[in-house]
């Protein structure tokens, strides 16, 4: 009984250990040369003289990753080290035991600036910028359980001074850190920086928000600009969802090239959702554009629930509505917060959606090809965006006009949030029909089917609008068209 009682509580102990891995991340003066100095500790589940690991050779667009990586004898007595980038594996030789010790390093292998590279390691004397997923490299057998699998990550940040800062979307100037996630979308899908950031911190409802940004943006992006504006944002949002629950959320913006004079022609910037966060990253120039600035601000940070707590299901074909919907709000929540004026909001729905999806030869592509075409197309990836906010403009007209301006597709976007998140359910079509139907006392499929997944256009001259709205035809065009008093119908 009593080797029965020590074998029982052996057993969780030892398969935790299964869960946990630990890094140290040493500071190094000429990283641009030697790159970022990583050593990996891992208990593995039974000793071995070979162990099988995991990196990422392609992320987010970007290939041969693999060149990022250093594996270096001097670095690891009595270790080799076999790399098979088509297999994002990397196979280590080491003594016979269950522990497993080596070092690596991760280098920028291009030359900045370059305005085309966003998701590359980026790592010089100065700062680093890099994906979680291409930081830090994992046990194989981590990919192959659960993606709901939770495990623990230590890390220790050794030698940095204190004038280089470092962040992430977990901590902000963390010393050691453990964190306890998954990994897809919880330690993979993340973002690790340090250097001559500029770290800056609100409370929303007593929940901090950070805001990191490096380099000195011109043409009136001051600090303070982006940090107020960050600061409106954040608040509408929270105030929209009615949700003040997360413990920590940050904001990162880092240049790809940065020019006081126009050697490189226009604005290019992306935004992306990450756990916890989104990163900001783009050319800082003469050409920086504030409304496009707003826009991605309000379409990121959307993502935080439509995308992120209210999670697709099947991807791309869903994008109709983690990118339409989130699109939608993000001029629709301007407009609420006063950021923009009714003819602002009025001009950029018909211009930026309308008018640029009816141009668009691409724009009755059916639903089952933008999973094919997304990432191959420009034309073809903006389908979703616009189609979907299009529908939810639509969708929202027909609760206001069932409800007498009682209920909005806010009060269904609210519903559907809770649901997902009580009943930990993902985003489907079927499910999001269920929730429309309670609203209108209607089915709308076969509308749904025609013109969402069959890509056929709506007839948006002959629909029913709110009091205030219609549409006319303008070469060809239909342009929505709001008196004075639509503002105050639309926006509950």
């Amino acid at each position: 009984m009593i080797k029965l009682f020590y074998l029982l509580l052996f057993i969780p102990v030892y398969a935790f250990s299964q869960h946990k891995i630990s890094y140290k991340v040493y500071y190094d003066q000429n990283m641009e040369k030697n790159g970022l100095k990583i050593r990996v500790d891992y208990t593995a589940k039974s000793p071995s003289e070979t162990s099988l690991f995991y990196y990422r050779n392609e992320n987010w667009g970007e290939k041969d990753l693999f060149k990022s990586v250093v594996l270096s004898k001097e670095d690891n007595s009595g270790i080799s080290f076999e790399t098979q980038p088509e297999n994002d594996e990397i196979k280590v030789r080491h003594p016979n035991s269950r522990k497993i010790s080596f070092v690596y390093r991760i280098r920028q292998d291009f030359k900045d600036p370059d305005p085309r590279i966003f998701n590359r390691p980026r790592v010089s004397n100065r700062f680093f910028h890099v994906m979680g997923k291409n930081l830090f490299i994992v046990p194989k057998s981590f990919t192959e359980m659960p993606d709901n699998q939770k495990f623990e990550f230590n890390i220790e940040w050794i030698g940095f001074p204190k004038d280089f800062k470092l962040h992430n979307t977990f901590a902000s100037q963390p010393g050691k850190q453990k964190i306890k996630t998954v990994l897809w979308e919880g330690f993979y899908n993340s973002l690790f920086v340090g250097g001559d950031y500029r770290i800056y911190d609100f409370k929303i409802h007593d929940k901090p928000v950070y805001f990191a940004v490096r380099d000195q943006w011109i043409n009136g992006f001051s600090d303070d600009f982006l940090v107020s504006n960050l600061k409106k944002a954040v608040q509408s949002q929270r105030d929209f969802w009615k949700d003040y629950d997360q413990d920590y959320f940050t904001v990162i913006m880092s240049p790809t090239a940065s020019q006081k004079d126009s050697l490189f022609k226009g604005y290019s910037t992306t935004g992306s959702a990450i756990k916890n966060a989104f990163m900001i990253q783009g050319t800082n120039n003469p050409f920086n554009n504030k409304n496009s600035y707003f826009y991605l601000l309000h379409h990121e940070l959307m993502h935080e629930w439509i995308g992120n707590r209210i999670q697709n299901k099947h991807e791309e074909l869903n994008y109709w509505f983690s990118e339409g919907f989130t699109d939608y709000y993000t001029y629709k929540n301007r407009l609420r917060i006063k950021d923009i004026s009714h003819d602002e909001w009025l001009q950029s729905f018909n211009e930026e959606i309308i008018k640029s999806h009816w141009k668009n030869p691409q724009r009755n592509l059916v639903n089952y090809k933008i999973k094919d075409e997304f990432w191959k197309s420009r034309n073809a990836e903006k389908v979703p965006y616009r189609r979907g906010a299009i529908f939810a403009f639509w969708l929202d007209n027909q609760i206001l006009i069932k409800s007498g301006y009682k209920k909005s597709l806010d009060n269904l976007m609210q519903e559907l949030l809770k649901v997902c998140t009580e009943k930990k359910l993902k985003f489907t079509d079927e499910l999001f029909l269920e929730l429309v139907q309670k609203y209108l006392d209607k089915d709308i499929s076969y509308f749904f089917q025609k013109h969402i997944l069959n890509g056929e256009d709506i007839d948006l001259v002959n629909e029913k609008w709110i009091n205030g709205f219609r549409f006319q035809i303008t070469d060809g065009i239909p342009k929505l068209q709001a008196d004075a008093s639509s503002e105050g119908k639309y926006i509950l």
